[in-house]
């Protein structure tokens, strides 16, 4: 038996040796390893945010070390816009209690027990500026968290953003349940991944209309798997899921907005960056009467990197110039860097891009009405061409479809007439039924729409300067005529069948 207490005593006794040896050597490198950190943090985001309209940098005002913990301040400083009003300028400062490796205490009492060089513990400072922060947050550093660096440079950690209720003015209050993200990182943020989530978001404002408006945010969760590719960009997969999203202005009944989600994922080959975006609303409900879910999914494809990154760079430097138009979003460029922006939008639609809005649905109980438009670009000999010879070298194909649902039709016009009170069933099927009949009707009569069954279609393609509109073969010119001529018909269409109305009719005779 004491050969064993002996043993562990000898264990434990190696084991605090080296964890002062390592204590003492982090402490050694530490402040080379955090500059080296702020310096490349501060690359990374000179190459990105500028592109938004802002522009972040850290800079490390103290450093106080000792054998087992060092403490540090560094100052946060923000300028610019991101909705483009007049930028600001703000400054944080925040804390952190710097915990020397292999063993920080911290982890070991959260049975972390992997070696790190060192664990941080940051909050963001108390000032003047942010005295209605803190206070809406009870006193406490509304943002902290704790970061470990490990020996191979990985990164892991967390974010906490704390519950807050504050007013924002006189009309405006906030009610935020708190918000936490768990990251990691590989060396130099080649890998990241994160998720977070967060309860509750409640804005409550006064219009000018004098009545209240409540817009709730419930059950968000964020998940986040990313690596750096060749070109220089994040690829791989982001999605952000909400449960519900509540909106309600003076007294009405709320619209509720569940189950919602937005995924984006982004690839690339041969240094042409490809990616799709597709946003869902599960359900559209209000007054408590489901209305419908809704889809839309964007897609790119064969984007040059270079050009992209290029074109980035020069619309972030004018943004910090301010020489974009704040409504607009027009840039105003020198000749030279006109110059620029024109040899890479060559580069770009020499890599013949492509953009499509796949899917843009509303599906109801008893029917599916959708739209999708795709449109492939090629570069062309001379930007100098007359608009249609241009137009023909740009657009290499164009496919557009649109599919609109009887039933759906009825669906919608049966939710609007339980809103409006109405009671009658029988009443409202009759009255779907002729809204359904009489969209069709007006389709088809325009010739812009056939019937497939019970769907009214229309389907466009058009490439090497040949049109095929609902299967008919023409020219650009033919189709366009078509078109026009359609359009007028339409409007016929529409005229005569207000003339059915027999108000109308006794209105027409006594004007006679």
């Amino acid at each position: 038996m004491k050969k064993i207490a002996g043993s562990v005593a000898g264990v434990i006794v190696v084991i605090a040796a080296l964890s002062t040896a390592g204590a003492w050597y982090t402490g050694q490198q530490l402040p080379a390893v955090l500059d080296a950190s702020i310096k490349q943090a501060n690359e990374e985001m000179a190459k990105t945010l500028p592109a938004v309209g802002i522009t972040v940098s850290v800079e490390l005002l103290s450093l106080q070390r000792a054998l087992f913990s060092s403490d540090a301040r560094y100052r946060v400083k923000f300028s610019g816009s991101l909705d483009g009003a007049e930028p600001s300028n703000l400054e944080w400062v925040v804390t952190d209690h710097i915990e020397h490796g292999p063993l920080p205490l911290s982890r070991v009492k959260a049975l972390k027990l992997m070696p790190v060089m060192a664990t941080s513990n940051y909050a963001l400072e108390r000032s003047a500026e942010l005295e209605k922060w803190f206070a809406g947050s009870q006193g406490g550093a509304p943002v902290n968290g704790q970061v470990s660096l490990g020996y191979d440079r990985s990164v892991s950690g967390n974010l906490n953003l704390q519950p807050l209720n504050v007013a924002l003015d006189e009309k405006t209050t906030v009610d935020f349940s708190g918000l936490t993200v768990d990251f990691d990182s590989s060396a130099d943020a080649e890998k990241i991944a994160a998720t977070g989530a967060m309860e509750r978001f409640k804005i409550t404002s006064q219009l000018a209309t004098e009545e209240r408006m409540n817009l709730e945010f419930k059950g968000l969760s964020i998940d986040s798997q990313t690596r750096r590719g060749s070109s220089g960009f994040y690829l791989g997969q982001n999605e952000v899921r909400m449960q519900v999203i509540e909106l309600q202005v003076g007294e009405n009944a709320p619209i509720l907005l569940k189950d919602f989600s937005q995924r984006d994922e982004t690839s690339e080959s041969n240094q042409q960056l490809s990616a799709r975006y597709s946003y869902d609303i599960g359900m559209i409900s209000y007054q408590g009467n489901d209305i419908g879910s809704s889809q839309m999914l964007w897609s790119v494809k064969n984007l040059d990197a270079v050009a992209l990154q290029s074109m980035i760079e020069l619309y972030g430097d004018l943004i910090q110039a301010g020489k974009v138009d704040s409504e607009s979003g027009m840039p105003q460029l020198t000749d030279e860097q006109a110059a620029l922006f024109k040899s890479d939008i060559e580069k770009l639609l020499a890599g013949k891009p492509g953009l499509a809005l796949e899917k843009l649905s509303f599906k109801t109980a008893n029917g599916e009405s959708s739209f999708s438009l795709a449109l492939d670009l090629n570069k062309p000999l001379s930007f100098e061409l007359p608009a249609p010879q241009l137009a023909k070298q740009l657009i290499t194909q164009l496919d557009a479809k649109l599919l609109v649902s009887k039933a759906m039709i009825g669906d919608v016009v049966g939710v609007q007439a339980a809103i409006a009170g109405e009671t009658d069933k029988e009443a409202i099927a009759q009255q779907a039924a002729m809204m359904g009949e009489m969209a069709s009707g007006m389709a088809v009569a325009s010739e812009l729409a056939v019937l497939q069954g019970e769907d009214i279609s229309s389907s466009l393609h058009y490439a090497d300067d040949l049109v095929t509109f609902n299967g008919k073969a023409m020219t650009p010119e033919q189709f366009f005529a078509m078109a026009l001529a359609s359009g007028g018909g339409l409007g016929g269409v529409t005229d005569s069948a207000l003339s059915t109305d027999p108000a109308a009719g006794e209105g027409d005779s006594q004007v006679q």
